[in-house]
């Protein structure tokens, strides 16, 4: 039964002139009160000012106040305020520009040894121990049918093969892919005077004949011609093929 004198109250405090005003309003849409934010960081405080930084009308973002914030505005946004217009769209949840998000699983380890292979002259192999593993991402090793337990990473040390590959650059070697092709790099071991030692070289194939040599035959080195594959004294193995180098620009 409706008790007038109980409700008369209640309704007096919800139904008010404000709340019924306050009813009538759009709630605001979430990517608005991300721009806001990042606007605040800006020194923009107001949907009017706003409205001036990113150059449209008043009334566009009284629009996306309820609608939320257009491709246009938000690529305008990232522009002015320094957040990712993904992230203002709601496609990605970190406001940091081109940081994409990735699961532990999209990721895929790379051993990484101390070793600095030789450009040059060689390293010896009682320098070669894994120290690291590096992170490379799973869907790239997939779509080069390239498989994480067969690679590891070595850094190039002299300047025999210049101008592709320079003293620290990172060097990702396939170890499952030993046989030779011509014009392409190897990671091999040379049996010198003393201990095996390891280079980068490429591979040279003339007349079912195999050959390694240096990019920079008049670098500081002793790689001024190449070296033959079945060398009785010296013989050449192959350790892997390089797949991947990183490098510094500059």
């Amino acid at each position: 039964m409706f008790n007038l004198a109980v409700n008369t109250p209640c309704n007096n405090v919800a139904f008010n002139r404000k709340t019924l005003a306050g009813m009538n309003e759009p709630a605001r849409h979430d990517s608005m009160t991300k721009l806001y934010a990042a606007a605040a960081e800006h020194g923009d405080r107001s949907p009017a000012q706003v409205a001036r930084r990113l150059n449209v009308s008043g009334q566009v973002v009284q629009n996306w106040e309820t609608r939320g914030i257009s491709k246009r505005g938000a690529m305008s946004a990232q522009g002015a305020y320094g957040v990712d217009a993904n992230w203002l769209l709601g496609e990605k949840s970190s406001p940091a520009i081109g940081m994409s998000e990735f699961s532990e699983a999209d990721w895929a380890d790379i051993k990484g040894y101390a070793m600095a292979v030789g450009l040059g002259s060689g390293r010896e192999a009682d320098e070669y121990a894994e120290t690291h593993r590096l992170k490379f991402r799973a869907d790239s090793l997939a779509r080069k049918r390239l498989q994480a337990d067969k690679l590891a990473v070595l850094y190039g040390k002299g300047d025999s093969m210049l101008p592709r590959i320079h003293e620290g650059d990172a060097i990702l070697f396939d170890m499952s892919d030993t046989r030779p092709a011509d014009g392409e790099l190897f990671v091999i071991a040379l049996d010198g005077a003393g201990n095996i030692e390891y280079n980068v070289k490429r591979c040279e194939i003339v007349d079912d004949m195999v050959f390694f040599r240096a990019d920079n035959p008049t670098g500081d080195h002793e790689w001024r011609g190449a070296k033959a594959m079945h060398n009785k004294r010296h013989p050449i193995t192959i350790i892997g093929r390089v797949r991947w180098i990183g490098s510094w620009e500059g």
